[in-house]
């Protein structure tokens, strides 16, 4: 039986951040998801770096933590992070006394703020309503959380630790209170394995309580969905907030080619099964063109959502999911419910996962007398090649593809240009949209430290399938590189072709008609899938 000293359950960022922090300790640790990294409400949300301006009203210890965090990330994750900046403008309809309790909120939490007159704000942001009365800068900024995972994950596994993905944990084992180690199952073979250790950590999100359970306990998460819509042009170029208490399609988020509108807050018994209805769609367009007028007119390429798994002791009552603290709790199971070994961490956002993984990883080194200090404030998680090997990228890859390759691989540029002038083919660009090259797809397939096992693993790798074509023809050229390079056998790479349509199908099926209903028609024809939207949630998604 496999042994260690930590089994981590949970591979969003914050299970991949506390397997980071150990691994810097060196304390032995696993980490270990029933999907692929980042399948929770990581990987289901709008990608916002929060400065902290949206909770300075309401959530002030909330703010605080996410503009130190957020000061640390932009070091630390650089490659992860885009400079977009953020503006938080107040229309006309807007309570005026809540932007200056606003302001105020943002001067005592520490969040940089600038005034903008409406001129200001139209020449930063031509799409925003011409009627608007103020806008105050920000230091919002989009984070990739695909990349942020998977660099936290790589940075640990290089230094020796270890991850499994597909792995499904079935039993806590306990021995006279104490946790003894873990079973689960291999979800892509079905085989049964163990692993013997001294900690488990839940970091399991949604799903926190379910692995509670396994150990005897109860974990007070609620689940709090949240619908995004992905628009097909990048309509803003900051981070867009609307300037009154947060509520339903108050901010937009640059990403990439497109942008999201988020977003919406409806109480559900559990993450699995999540599905947005079409009037919650129209609810969140009508209220987003009043930010952005420009939405009226885009097209949506998909809806994607998640459950935001907020802490909800009994204190909180019946109170909804945008009155619930978005802060986090650390449980310590050996005093609250006498189980040794247990821990809990749960709550919290994605801006504030190295702080959670820190105070976490505090506490499993005082369990195991470890005497050593948080470095993950410090030590950065990814490189970007010095200027000789972009230059060099800049022989191989036209100038966008070769700048989008920089950001996502940072120092593994080198092994992609030297793979590319061995077998030139691999300079070919696979999606179109997001500029991923067929060499990405062959590293996250066979050369990563954390390599994709299915097609969707790809997407969230590289981003294929991320733009506006949403996978119809890159998602088949990837299946064909997977199987081509041996990675799939035909029987797999149809199989997992198939998952992967279905997935981008179900955020376009709430699209009646037009070009998107023309779009999703396209794909179903092109493929002759049989195909079933009614059973399983509308995307990859959650935010706030």
């Amino acid at each position: 039986m496999e042994k260690t000293q930590v089994v981590i359950v949970g591979g969003g960022a914050t299970g991949a951040g506390i397997l980071w922090d150990l691994t810097l300790r060196e304390v032995q640790a696993v980490l270990l998801d029933k999907a692929d990294l980042a399948n929770g409400a990581t990987g289901r949300c709008h990608g916002l770096l929060h400065s902290g301006a949206r909770y300075a009203v309401k959530d002030p210890d909330a703010a605080s933590e996410c503009i130190r965090e957020n000061t640390i990330l932009r070091k630390v994750a650089r490659p992860c992070v885009h400079e977009t900046g953020g503006l938080f403008v107040h229309l006309p309809q807007d309570d005026a006394s809540f932007v200056a309790k606003w302001v105020e909120g943002c001067a005592k939490a520490g969040i940089p703020t600038e005034h903008l007159s409406r001129d200001e704000a139209l020449a930063f942001e031509p799409n925003l309503p011409h009627d608007l009365v103020e806008a105050y800068t920000c230091p919002d900024a989009n984070i990739d959380p695909f990349q942020i995972v998977a660099a936290n994950v790589e940075a640990a596994v290089a230094r020796g630790a270890a991850f499994k993905t597909y792995a499904e944990v079935t039993a806590i084992r306990l021995q006279n209170g104490k946790v003894t180690g873990v079973d689960y199952r291999n979800c892509l073979t079905g085989e049964q394995h163990s692993i013997g250790c001294e900690l488990v950590i839940n970091a399991s999100g949604g799903w926190a309580q379910q692995t509670a359970g396994m150990a005897g306990v109860d974990v007070p998460v609620r689940c709090d969905r949240g619908a995004l819509l992905i628009l097909n042009q990048r309509l803003v170029n900051r981070v867009v907030n609307r300037c009154r208490k947060p509520g339903d399609a108050d901010i937009v988020v640059p990403s990439g080619p497109v942008c999201i509108l988020g977003t919406s807050s409806v109480t559900v018994p559990s993450p699995e099964n999540l599905v947005v209805p079409p009037e919650e769609v129209q609810a969140l367009l009508k209220l987003g063109a009043e930010l952005i007028p420009a939405l009226a007119e885009a097209r949506v390429l998909r809806v994607f959502t998640g459950a935001r798994p907020l802490y909800a002791p009994k204190s909180t009552g019946g109170a909804g999911g945008r009155e619930i603290s978005r802060g986090f709790a650390l449980l310590d199971h050996e005093q609250t419910d006498h189980v040794a070994g247990f821990i809990s961490i749960v709550g919290g956002k994605l801006t504030t996962y190295r702080l959670m993984a820190q105070v976490t990883a505090d506490l499993v080194c005082k369990k195991l007398g470890v005497k050593a200090e948080c470095s993950t404030d410090r030590v950065p998680l990814r490189t970007y090649p010095d200027d000789t090997a972009f230059r060099e990228a800049l022989g191989v890859l036209s100038p966008a593809v070769a700048q989008k390759a920089h950001r996502r691989m940072g120092n593994k540029l080198t092994e992609l240009i030297a793979a590319i002038k061995r077998e030139p083919a691999l300079a070919e660009v696979v999606c179109e949209c997001e500029l991923v090259t067929r060499g990405e797809i062959e590293y996250v397939l066979k050369s990563s430290l954390v390599p994709a096992q299915t097609l969707t693993d790809v997407g969230r790798r590289t981003r294929m399938g991320f733009g506006t074509c949403q996978g119809t023809f890159c998602g088949y050229r990837t299946m064909l590189a997977g199987y081509r390079d041996g990675k799939w056998s035909a029987e797999q790479a149809v199989a997992y072709l198939r998952t992967y349509m279905q997935e981008r199908w179900k955020g376009q099926q709430w699209a009646p008609a037009g070009k998107q209903a023309e779009q999703l028609n396209l794909s179903h024809e092109l493929f002759s899938v049989e195909y079933n939207l009614q059973d399983e949630g509308t995307g990859d998604c959650c935010g706030d």
